[in-house]
């Protein structure tokens, strides 16, 4: 399939309405929103949908959008500037990531762990919500511990529709929010990480 530079202006539409709006699916819509065309061809900026088009095909431009998205402290707050400036970098760090997924993940369980040891906290602790912010997402807000894992363990362990319930304040509401839509872009073979937590903490 050819890519035209509208096919990415639509993807990038497509992903900022997904990461802004609770109700609109990036898959369920095929990664594309409405947009015309002559209006597109007038932007300041459509040369550099174009150049995309030339040098990607159609999953690079998904995941290239993806990551601006994603390394985003507030996805909601993407723009094609943003995207436009550091879009490259942030997709050549996201693929890296996504090449050593289970690398990083070992890591975070080893930062965990050590921070278990060092403080004197079980395992049931980390995910305690009766002090405010469990001790899990003070690890992520302190950069030990990845988006990524976050997730991976939310899929073995199903804990953040608990925090959902019990933290009401906008640095997790926002994150909770940015979680829900990355998930689906994910794939997680959940037995194989499963097993990675069995062995260290059982």
């Amino acid at each position: 399939m050819v890519l035209h530079g509208f096919d990415v202006y639509r993807t990038y539409l497509a992903m900022k309405l997904h990461f802004t709006q609770d109700k609109f699916d990036f898959f369920q819509y095929d990664g594309k929103a409405n947009a015309k065309e002559e209006t597109y061809q007038q932007r300041n900026d459509f040369y550099f949908f174009e150049t995309l088009a030339r040098k990607l095909n159609k999953k690079e431009v998904v995941d290239f959008m993806l990551a601006s998205f994603i390394f985003a402290d507030n996805p909601s707050k993407v723009w094609i500037g943003d995207i436009k400036h550091s879009g490259k970098e942030r997709w050549l760090e996201w693929t890296k990531r996504q090449q050593s997924m289970t690398y990083l993940f070992e890591q975070d369980i080893d930062n965990i762990h050590n921070f278990m040891l060092k403080n004197d906290v079980d395992f049931n602790q980390l995910f305690s919500t009766e002090f405010g912010h469990p001790p899990l997402l003070k690890l992520h807000i302190k950069n030990k511990i990845s988006t990524e894992s976050l997730i991976i363990l939310d899929i073995v362990l199903k804990y953040i529709g608990r925090w959902n319930k019990d933290l009401h304040d906008p640095l997790w509401e926002n994150l909770s929010f940015k979680i829900k839509k990355y998930k689906p872009f994910l794939s997680i073979p959940s037995s194989k990480y499963k097993k990675t937590l069995k062995e260290k903490f059982l």
